[in-house]
């Protein structure tokens, strides 16, 4: 490869025609000119100017080496210059979130699309785990996940939190028990674990994952102690869009965020969701690579995801 700074020095020799002048630009003494031209010289094998005084001319290989430089100096300038352009919506994004939070995403981004062609969005449907490490490989530039990431591998920023819901076939707290003066509160949560128990679950990639966190923090002293992995598996299904269907059937119960409801054909007649005594909800997080600032294009799209979730 030819040593770019006697490039850089070969080039301006040719342009301003004079060693003395190619020495004020370059801030260089005349000798220290002549020596980058002596080695580009050599490294090139062959003579690339006849000195006339301080004045050159160039030899017929000196002209395909001055248009060599030329074209390296182009190809830098628009490689400078591509840098600095970043059209808000223009260009590619690539995004990774849970299926139940793609299902309220996509439609939105979508009609971004729409208004602005040139955008390309490509959303990825994906578990937690998943998109870290797609953030981690580059892959993925922007991901949504519901555990804050270790500080040092990834930046968070908290953007909301999506609520969860205990979901069961209507009619299936028909006999449950109320607090009254002949049901205390204990009866009442024996019962809620006992239709859980007798439904069975409708499991799914994060079932047992809004499992968990449902019966930890819905201050229910029975579900507190319920152990999932005890609950029956009535049914599987990877598809979101699916997993209402079988408890609408009366097949059994699930935990999926509420909002999966709005895209649920007669969610009200065929579906119930148990009142608990606290509201679950788990954090959402924004999630990139650490000490990066992602491209104009992404801050639109953040800010209407934002919108969208706190809708």
């Amino acid at each position: 490869m030819l040593n770019p700074q006697w490039l850089d020095t070969f080039k301006v020799l040719v342009e301003t025609g004079n060693f003395t002048r190619t020495a004020e630009q370059r801030f260089m003494t005349q000798p220290g000119v002549s020596q980058h031209i002596k080695k580009l010289e050599e490294a090139c094998g062959c003579e690339l100017v006849i000195r006339l005084g301080k004045g050159v001319e160039l030899t017929e290989q000196g002209q395909r080496v001055y248009d060599y430089a030329q074209s390296l100096s182009k190809h830098e300038q628009a490689l400078i210059e591509s840098l600095k352009f970043d059209a808000p919506y223009e260009g590619k994004c690539v995004i990774g979130c849970s299926g139940a939070l793609a299902q309220r995403l996509y439609p939105v981004l979508v009609e971004l699309q729409v208004a602005h062609p040139s955008l390309s969005i490509h959303l990825e449907v994906a578990p937690n785990r998943t998109i870290l490490n797609s953030i981690h490989a580059s892959s993925l530039e922007l991901g949504i996940v519901t555990q804050q990431p270790d500080e040092e591998m990834f930046s968070s920023e908290k953007i909301g939190s999506e609520s969860l819901g205990l979901i069961l076939p209507k009619g299936a707290l028909g006999n449950l028990s109320t607090n009254s003066a002949d049901n205390t509160a204990s009866s009442q949560e024996k019962d809620i674990a006992d239709i859980l128990l007798s439904l069975g679950l409708i499991n799914h990639p994060d079932a047992m994952h809004y499992l968990k966190l449902y019966f930890s923090h819905s201050g229910e002293q029975a579900l507190m102690q319920l152990d999932p992995s005890r609950l029956p598996k009535r049914g599987y299904i990877n598809q979101l869009s699916q997993i209402l269907l079988p408890v609408s059937k009366g097949l059994g119960f699930t935990v999926l965020p509420i909002k999966v409801l709005d895209s649920f054909t007669n969610a009200t007649e065929s579906l119930t969701i148990y009142p608990a005594t606290n509201d679950v909800a788990e954090p959402l997080y924004f999630v990139k690579t650490p000490h990066r600032s992602l491209p104009l294009r992404y801050q639109k799209i953040q800010s209407l995801i934002v919108e969208t979730l706190n809708a």
